[in-house]
């Protein structure tokens, strides 16, 4: 710009001299002449300058530099407010995982770092092998390679990799009191924002949260697996903005703000998980897997009445604070590795569950009266189309044992389930296996369930299904199954979010039970419940007794016990079935007591090295014994605290989106959605989008696929009209006016038709 006036400058004054000499007008017409060039030159600058001036102010930019942003950071700063992520916490506040700070750690090489009085605050060459030594003694660090690091040429300050990083609190006071103590300068720390955990809690289940970028906190955390991934919505919350003004010598003044965004912290979730029975279930699985040397071993605590998840844990897992992992693992792999390649076992990896699927081939058989307990029946081996099915003590007995049905489900007779399930036939045992909701995901609120799957449709699948062989499930699945044997027939949904509180707000939404079918009568369930029973009390036919002590494995302060065992062939990813003597996935399920449980526990050990069902019994009666000292506290239903609102969510139009996603995202909200029909596209929703709702609402998403029966159980009169007027069914209703419904003439599965007559029992 400067040298551009001075042509403009130079080049009218050039003129103005030549055309002075060849005019040789007077000195008075001289001046006139040269009053006249300035004028115009004057004019020419000032136009120029108008220009330029419009240009600035139109474009509001110079060499690609915003103007107006330049000018407001001389006198403001605009800087974010970081919002608090939500903590998890126990059913009682007891923090899981809250917000903190870890450290990396740094060492200063630059000679020049002196303090004021000219002390040493560098390290120097001298120090390097105390600060490796320190480093190997507190981060595991090789001495070798912090000396390198050390000796790096031209740097001022030299990091660690990932092992310098990630440090907790404690340990960089271990490491700054060990530097003090040989007299070591120069070792420094950077702060981070972090999550704090404590320690093995339920890990795989919590899952974890880190920096969304590396070690750049300006991005906040997010979650990684686990609850903190799939609730990170709601724990994340939204960060704020605040613009402060600076002084003349363009220092922000701290405390006098133009403007601010206020930050709106993450809410908090208070989960169905009791810390003194989660304590204790890590410990004494930590028992187990020593003794039982097992690939795999997964178990979790149910309240029955609720299906709140009171305890889970699994092996491997690892310590959430430390990020290493506990149990086997593949050597070749890092910690680091092998963490973010686990999976959860609870909902995350299917199997074939063994005998202790029995539980529902036993309630289908009574349900539907093919089940005589006291007929008799030999357990020899059975054909069944080109296979034969065969008892697990056929070698000890070779021509069978002559046994009642009812001993058959103690001794866990798979010849004796065979013999059910041909009487029910496949298509009615199939059917229950959908009633039962075995392929169908919990969709409880949690991220990449497994879905597993019914047998297939021939004679031999649908048999070898009745004793647990050729139906794949998940933990989760089968413990939704048990709530309805625990609870008179009434399926529950578990699950593991008790309260959401929005401290922002000083809102909350509590969590209450969800029936989600009947898949068996009340009679049925409480059959099944005494059946079980003789599995740990019969001294000749129960798989549960332990003949060497003379007293049942599962012993809970008296209390009668609900029981069944269970032992599956694993499948080899190569094909076929593991070989060899404990090679097999043990299992038991126990509800406490046998009529009216309050407890479900169900663990599995997989491909142990040596096996005894004490494994397992060992595990349960403790915890379970555990679970009543604290039962008053755990039947204190969660409530809102008077001073507290209910959170109402604005529910939004779910037209068009896939179901099960949406399935997960209304349970993370604590409501109670349906799916009706089997297409892969929400076309109607029963409640309006736009709708403020409450917690715990039901509302029914209808789909573009083929329609069947669902199991309307415990449905509202409004919710029945719905269904009616979407499918063209004639609704009577019986009973009472208002209510929930107990029996419908149209079952579950069965084929929907336009003008068909539904029957409905309301109480």
């Amino acid at each position: 710009m400067i040298d551009f006036l001075k042509k403009l400058f130079k080049l009218p004054f050039r003129k103005v001299a030549k055309n002075a000499a060849k005019s040789h007008l007077t000195p008075e017409a001289n001046r006139k002449r040269i009053a006249q060039d300035i004028l115009i030159l004057a004019i020419l600058v000032f136009t120029v300058f108008i220009v330029r001036f419009s240009w600035l102010v139109v474009t509001d930019s110079s060499n690609g530099v915003k103007l107006s942003e330049r000018a407001t950071a001389n006198y403001s700063e605009t800087v974010t407010i970081f919002a608090k992520r939500g903590s998890i916490l126990d059913r009682e506040g007891t923090p899981i995982a809250t917000d903190s700070s870890d450290y990396s750690v740094y060492v200063i090489l630059d000679k020049a770092y002196v303090s004021g009085d000219g002390k040493k605050l560098y390290a120097a060459p001298a120090d390097f092998a105390k600060i490796a030594k320190i480093f190997k003694d507190k981060l595991e660090l090789d001495e070798s390679y912090t000396k390198e690091q050390l000796s790096r040429e031209g740097v001022s300050q030299v990091e660690f990799g990932t092992k310098g990083k990630h440090i907790s609190y404690t340990n960089k006071e271990e490491i700054e009191e060990a530097a003090k103590a040989v007299g070591i300068t120069g070792i420094g720390f950077t702060s981070h924002l972090a999550r704090s955990y404590g320690g093995n809690f339920a890990s795989n289940f919590i899952g974890l949260a880190g920096l969304k970028d590396g070690d750049d906190d300006t991005k906040g955390l997010v979650g990684q697996f686990g609850i903190e991934a799939a609730l990170d919505d709601i724990l994340s919350g939204k960060n704020g903005v605040e613009t402060l003004e600076k002084d003349k010598n363009g220092q922000a003044l701290q405390g006098v703000a133009k403007s601010i965004v206020p930050a709106k912290d993450g809410e908090d979730v208070y989960t169905t998980l009791s810390a003194p029975l989660q304590i204790q279930l890590e410990q004494l699985i930590d028992t187990a897997l020593e003794n039982s040397g097992a690939e795999e071993i997964v178990a979790t605590l149910v309240k029955a009445n609720t299906g709140e998840i009171l305890a889970t844990t699994q092996r491997p897992t690892f310590d959430a604070s430390t990020q290493t992992v506990i149990g086997p693992k593949n050597d070749k792999k890092s910690d680091k590795e092998n963490l973010f390649y686990q999976m959860n076992f609870l909902y995350q990896t299917v199997f074939e569950p063994g005998s202790t699927f029995k539980v529902f081939t036993l309630g289908a058989a009574i349900d539907t009266n093919k089940f005589s307990a006291n007929s008799t029946y030999v357990s020899a081996p059975l054909e069944v189309a080109d296979t034969i099915v065969r008892d697990w003590d056929v070698e000890d007995v070779p021509s069978g044992n002559r046994m009642t049905y009812a001993q058959g489900f103690a001794h866990s007779s798979n010849v004796g389930m065979s013999n059910l399930q041909k009487a029910m036939g496949d298509e009615v045992w199939d059917d229950y296996l959908k009633r039962f909701k075995f392929g169908v995901p919990t969709r409880m609120g949690v991220i990449e369930e497994s879905f597993g799957n019914l047998p297939e449709p021939n004679i031999v699948a649908q048999v070898n299904s009745s004793f647990g062989q050729g139906v794949s499930v998940t933990e989760l699945q089968m413990l939704r199954g048990y709530t309805a044997i625990a609870n008179g027939g009434e399926m529950l949904e578990p699950h593991f979010i008790s309260k959401i509180a929005n401290i922002n707000d000083n809102t909350e939404r509590v969590t209450k039970r969800e029936i989600v079918g009947k898949p068996i009568s009340e009679n049925a369930a409480d059959s099944v419940l005494k059946y079980m029973v003789g599995v740990g009390t019969d001294n000749v036919f129960g798989t549960a007794y332990n003949w060497f002590a003379g007293e049942p494995y599962f012993r809970v302060g008296g209390r009668e016990v609900s029981v069944k065992t269970g032992t599956a062939e694993v499948a080899n990813p190569t094909g076929g079935y593991y070989k060899g003597l404990t090679s097999y996935l043990y299992s038991a399920v126990a509800m406490v007591p046998a009529e009216n449980p309050d407890f479900i526990f169900y663990m599995t050990v997989k491909l142990p090295s040596n096996w005894t069902l004490a494994f397992i019994s060992d595990v349960a009666n403790p915890l379970l014994e555990r679970a009543y000292e604290l039962k008053s506290s755990l039947d204190t239903q969660v409530t809102s605290n008077d001073r507290v609102k209910e959170a109402k969510i604005t529910l939004k139009d779910y037209k068009g989106k896939a179901p099960g996603l949406t399935l997960e995202q209304l349970r993370r909200l604590i409501l109670k959605p349906v799916v009706i029909g089997s297409g892969d596209a929400i076309t109607e929703q029963s409640i309006e989008a736009g709708t403020k709702l409450g917690a715990n609402e039901r509302i029914l998403l209808l789909t573009n696929g083929e329609i069947t029966m669902p199991d309307i159980y415990d449905w509202s009169k409004q919710d029945v009209e719905t269904l009616a007027k979407w499918t063209g069914l004639e609704v009577i209703f019986e009973g009472d006016d208002v209510g929930k419904v107990t029996e419908q003439s149209i079952k579950m599965n069965e084929e929907v038709k336009k003008g068909l007559k539904l029957t409905v029992t309301l109480k």
